[in-house]
């Protein structure tokens, strides 16, 4: 009998493969683990990774001690194919119930995850028999839990979510991010686990000879071993002192190196990319210090040190240094914020909560007990998401069916379950509810020890049950259910087809779409489209039709979208491209029929001042004149000079100096804006004059005239009657208040 038989013939190896066929047998029951892809391939890495090596174990502990272990090691990486061999067939065969979108795409992740993985474990498991007789299990077991602690290690201790790893190959960190573009680092960071292989082989082999003839290891090594030790050395001690530059790490010297730009205020270091010129930096560092003193005022606390803030140029420069590529992210126990200078003011206010609430947060790692509670108490501070109140957004999601289980979303994991929106927003609603109704002072004990019942004296279900009834006045209108179904109705990630292809597919047609390659953006999203009908292939699919001016064609897709009840409310979006196809073909009244229809629905004060932009257009003698202009067909390159010349021309009414004026704020020409914005008279929809005189207020606050700032902000809130713009407004006056204090 030959070693292959021996090993497949052994206990240890049947045991372990009926393992990892139970295992995926599980897998192809649970979403986003029943198909080959990532999740699946990290998974079996884990397992078969193991069971591989308490294989070797078993087997190389019963050989003779003659025998050679490079041998040996030949025979149990065949025995370790094997055991990966039975979970790739069971998870293969599962396409023919289970969508798998890229089967070459989970290929790579299982020949890049379980495969190096396996035969790296089996290295190590020689490495102790060689080395031990007793207690050869034990200490297997604890260096492979050393092996994948040091994710833990790595991930909390520096700057960077994201890790690489000889057992796991990669984790990504805990990431919103669906899209996972790693193939290429990760089938780098594999050679080098072979070449650890190699080194750890003839390593155990060196180590048995040493055990059995009592000379020193240069004289028992032979030519070639002596060269795989020296090179193999060589390859890993140059992979460790350059593993920043090859994107295997990123400490927070390589972070501050790239990024360059640096900029130190009272309570924070910003470092900023070397592009970002130094008046935005100053604005930037100004905002970080007026949202310190408003979070510092709402949590009653007052931190000590400094925050040091990273401000990345891209989302793809995050996603290289840190991971989490859309995804901003606080670490309090560094005192650190990550964020892409294109989220920064929407997202700064959100992750300072969460390191300045280290204050009262668990000893040392500073966050609360649970996710509900962490991304509550930010979200609580925000008071507004999606143009809303919390509370009112929150009633919107529990009047169209939503029902989470509360309990369940304040758990250690059960925040994750859901999809992501809506557990913010319900976890926000209800700890801004415990703050206002009980105080800080008993939330802050909450947040800290997830104990809600020794704090307010009450059950968490009573707790609950009062939120609910605080929320049910006034019921939501028809409007407002029908937005909250088109942002909170979403599966989470574990519930969509194929996520990770999709997302990667759907990012590259946005690229395509801000680059105004239609055509490419089409087959793109048509791609998308045809492995699965997401909302956002859709959405794009009939945007770059229209932009290509395919407008017959986008609107018999679109139209046939809608009429798909399971995903026609996430598809509101489509009115106002449907509408500018209309317009395009001749069809006015249908076009202001869509706009009307989505501008009713409110869905966010960008689309409302899209749709009243049109309909102010549409009512014009030169309506189709303006139509590329307002309806985007019209390259952003060429809207101001386009604008100039028809007010100098021919035309100086409201609407073209308002959209003149916004074109050149864009543009960051601060005076030419305020020239043209003073200069409009009163328009025909509201929200067009809110938006006017916000603006105008926004660019006196960042021109230093903070008491005319101030009377446009108080003017802008004639022009509109939600919650949710008084909140902003007052923070913008706050704002104002407290720039004049610090400047005197």
């Amino acid at each position: 009998m030959n070693a292959f038989q021996q090993l497949i013939g052994t206990k240890q190896f049947r045991i372990h493969a009926v393992l990892l066929v139970l295992v995926s047998l599980v897998c192809t029951q649970i979403p986003l683990f029943n198909y080959l892809g990532f999740e699946f391939s990290a998974l079996i890495a884990l397992l078969a990774g193991y069971s591989a090596g308490l294989v070797t174990l078993a087997y190389a502990g019963k050989q003779p001690q003659d025998v050679n272990l490079t041998t040996v090691y030949r025979s149990s990486a065949v025995v370790s194919a094997l055991l990966l061999f039975l979970p790739l067939v069971i998870i293969s065969l599962n396409a023919l119930f289970v969508r798998n979108c890229s089967f070459a795409d989970g290929l790579m992740f299982f020949a890049l995850g379980p495969v190096p993985s396996a035969l790296f474990s089996s290295a190590l498991a020689l490495l102790v028999v060689a080395g031990l007789r007793r207690w050869r299990k034990t200490v297997f077991t604890l260096v492979e839990l050393g092996i994948l602690g040091n994710i833990l290690i790595v991930t909390t201790t520096s700057s960077q979510i994201f890790s690489f790893n000889p057992l796991l190959g990669y984790f990504p960190g805990i990431t919103y991010d669906e899209s996972m573009p790693i193939g290429g680092r990760l089938a780098l960071y594999r050679v080098t686990t072979l070449v650890a292989i190699s080194v750890i082989v003839v390593l155990a082999e060196l180590v048995r000879r040493r055990r059995m003839i009592r000379q020193p290891v240069h004289k028992l090594a032979a030519g070639w071993e002596k060269a795989v030790l020296g090179l193999g050395a060589a390859i890993l001690a140059g992979t460790w002192w350059w593993s920043d530059t090859l994107s295997f790490s990123s400490s927070e010297a390589s972070i501050r190196q790239e990024l360059a730009g640096e900029l130190v205020t009272e309570h924070f270091v910003l470092v900023f990319p070397p592009t970002l010129d130094s008046e935005t930096a100053g604005r930037l560092a100004r905002d970080h210090e007026f949202f310190y003193s408003e979070i510092a005022r709402q949590l009653r606390i007052r931190p000590a040190g400094r925050i040091r803030s990273f401000l990345y140029a891209s989302a793809q420069q995050k996603g290289r240094l840190i991971g989490a590529a859309g995804t901003n992210i606080a670490k309090p126990w560094l005192r650190q914020i990550h964020l892409n200078l294109s989220d920064a003011g929407r997202a700064l206010r959100h992750e300072l909560v969460h390191v300045m609430a280290a204050d009262f947060g668990i000893p040392v790692l500073g966050v609360g007990m649970n996710s509900g509670l962490i991304e509550g108490l930010a979200t609580a501070v925000e008071r507004v998401q999606y143009d809303e109140t919390l509370h009112r957004l929150a009633a919107q999601i529990l009047a169209v069916g939503i029902e989470p289980d509360m309990e369940d979303l304040f758990s250690l994991m059960g925040f994750w379950k859901g999809h992501g929106g809506t557990s913010y927003i319900l976890a926000g609603s209800f700890c801004r509810y415990l703050m206002d109704q009980y105080g800080m002072r008993r939330f802050k004990w909450t947040y800290r020890t997830g104990d809600f019942e020794t704090f307010y004296n009450r059950k968490f279900e009573v707790l609950v049950a009062e939120w609910r009834r605080y929320l049910r006045e006034p019921p939501p209108t028809v409007e407002e259910r029908t937005r909250a179904a088109f942002y909170f109705r979403r599966p989470s990630i574990f519930a969509k087809e194929c996520a990770r292809v999709i997302a990667a597919l759907n990012e590259q047609t946005r690229s395509l779409i801000r680059e105004r390659e239609w055509e490419k953006a089409i087959e793109s999203s048509r791609r998308s489209i045809d492995l699965s009908r997401s909302p956002e292939a859709v959405i794009q699919h009939v945007l770059a039709l229209t932009r290509a001016g395919r407008f017959e064609e986008a609107t018999q897709f679109g139209t046939s979208a809608l009429r798909d009840s399971s995903i026609a409310h996430t598809l509101l979006p489509l009115y106002l491209t449907l509408g500018d196809a209309a317009w395009a073909t001749g069809n006015p009244a249908g076009a202001k029929r869509l706009y009307e229809a989505l501008y009713a629905i409110h869905l966010s004060t960008a689309y409302d001042e899209a749709c009243a932009v049109r309909l102010e257009a549409m009512s014009r003698r030169d309506a189709e004149e303006l139509r590329p202009l307002v309806t985007g067909e019209m390259a952003d390159s060429l809207k101001v000079e386009w604008l100039a010349h028809k007010r100098a021309r021919t035309d100086s009414s409201s609407l073209i100096r308002y959209l003149l004026g916004v074109e050149f704020m864009s543009a960051g020409r601060t005076n030419e804006a305020l020239h043209e914005f003073l200069r409009v008279r009163r328009l025909n929809a509201g929200i067009l004059d809110y938006q006017r005189m916000r603006r105008v207020a926004i660019l006196y606050f960042n021109v230093g005239d903070y008491q005319k700032a101030k009377m446009y902000f108080w003017e802008s809130l004639n022009f509109t009657a939600r919650e949710s713009d008084r909140i902003e407004i007052e923070e913008w006056l706050r704002r104002c208040d407290w720039v004049e204090e610090v400047n005197d």
